[in-house]
């Protein structure tokens, strides 16, 4: 694709939008997040019998209270003739979820909302031992994932070691990724905001760990790029470092444009056409498309420039040169 503007000349520029973004994007996210009851712990029960459903509310609420629940929710819905209710709160383990629900129906007989635990129909408990797995394998992946990719750039980027230190090259990748991942946060931290039915569950720890994946493929494409050029175009014969990034930050635009519009209409149909989970999935799955295509040409190239000590250096020449020499 022919040059239509400069990335490398304002590298500077690039990497601090993202980084601007970054932390936007994190407080937007830490800011409105909220749990689901696979990390927190989720009691159901269907009552036999219509009662007061705001009164049953605030009792149960005001009882969670006293044994230290603070951090609950507590929900009634009618359910054909009888009473269903919800309570969501914060425990440590599965097993003081099953406590709570003894609990809650000693509480129940004791104000006369029910005779015996004979009136109570139907009942269901989560525990947080799903989101807490889900916790350690998704850290456990992204350390594992890190590795990898670090010895994986030791070896492929060990031919021009020379000009390239692989080591920056691999911690650019971290960094992108940490971007990619904190953006389709921060969007998600702004659905949380609006729609309170949004929360963080496994489907949406899934979906980072996607993002997690198809951020380091991306960026280490333009990276082998830039590494071919490096090759081709002979670093030591004066060649400025500037223009092989520009030239190969331009060269994977078309084939980056075309992956993204194919992958972008697909989610896009699987958010507008889905529902429940999938529409979840495919939200944040989006969010990445977009912001995940613009941090592998705006922020990587421009961040390992700078971080090999070549903007400095070649600040002059790079100026010098018009775009459609690049």
């Amino acid at each position: 694709m022919k040059p239509k503007f400069s990335i490398i000349k304002h590298a500077y520029v690039r990497v601090g939008l993202g980084l601007l973004g970054l932390v936007i994007a994190r407080a937007l996210f830490f800011s409105n997040m909220r749990f689901s009851e696979e990390f927190t712990g989720w009691v159901n029960m269907t009552i036999d019998k219509s009662v007061d459903q705001s009164a049953i509310k605030v009792d149960i609420d005001s009882y969670l209270k006293t044994q230290w629940f603070v951090d609950s929710t507590v929900s009634t819905q009618a359910e054909g003739e009888g009473t269903k209710l919800s309570i969501k709160t914060q425990v440590d383990n599965d097993e003081k979820v099953n406590v709570l629900s003894k609990d809650i129906q000693a509480f129940l007989i004791q104000k006369g909302y029910i005779a015996s635990a004979k009136d109570i129909s139907a009942q269901s408990i989560t525990g947080p031992s799903v989101g807490n797995y889900m916790q350690k394998s998704a850290k456990t992946a992204i350390i594992v994932g890190v590795i990898l990719m670090a010895i994986y750039m030791m070896f492929s980027f060990a031919t021009i070691r020379k000009y390239v230190a692989p080591g920056v090259l691999a911690g650019v990748t971290v960094a992108t990724m940490i971007f990619d991942v904190s953006m389709p946060a921060g969007m998600y931290g702004i659905w949380m905001f609006f729609n309170k039915t949004i929360m963080i569950d496994s489907v949406f720890i899934i979906a980072l760990l996607t993002n997690m994946g198809y951020s380091i493929n991306d960026t280490i494409i333009i990276f082998d790029r830039v590494r071919e050029n490096i090759q081709n175009k002979g670093a030591t014969k004066g060649a400025l470092f500037g223009k092989i990034f520009e030239d190969s930050l331009w060269q994977t635009m078309r084939r980056s444009m075309g992956t993204v519009l194919a992958t972008f209409l697909v989610i896009a149909a699987m958010f507008f056409l889905g529902t429940g989970v999938i529409k979840q999935f495919a939200f944040t799955i989006g969010m990445w498309v977009i912001f995940g295509s613009y941090s592998s040409i705006f922020i990587s190239g421009p961040l390992a420039y700078i971080l090999l000590g070549k903007y400095r250096k070649e600040r002059k020449e790079m100026l010098a040169l018009k775009t459609k020499d690049l």
